[in-house]
């Protein structure tokens, strides 16, 4: 059982995000970080993935600022999504 201080579920920010993390959005769509700059403008690349968390689309690729501001959600540690 977590913690009352202990959230399972949070929205993203900038050193949250490394490779493998998956985030979803408010309708449950999932995503695979593959890659994450930080240095310069800052970008990220992921894949959607399926129910399965199988790869679904192509690679996309976001500014951080962007990818932010699109309201991704990630799992506490230990939890999932």
């Amino acid at each position: 059982m977590p913690l009352k201080t202990e959230t399972t579920v949070r929205k993203a920010t900038a050193p949250d995000l490394e490779v493998g993390l998956i985030c979803a959005d408010r309708d449950g769509n999932r995503i695979r970080i593959d890659r994450v700059e930080h240095a310069g403008l800052g970008a990220v690349s992921y894949h959607f993935l399926n129910d399965e968390l199988r790869v679904q689309e192509g690679v996309q690729e976001r500014s951080l600022e962007r990818f932010l501001a699109e309201g991704w959600y990630m799992a506490g540690p230990g939890r999932s999504l």
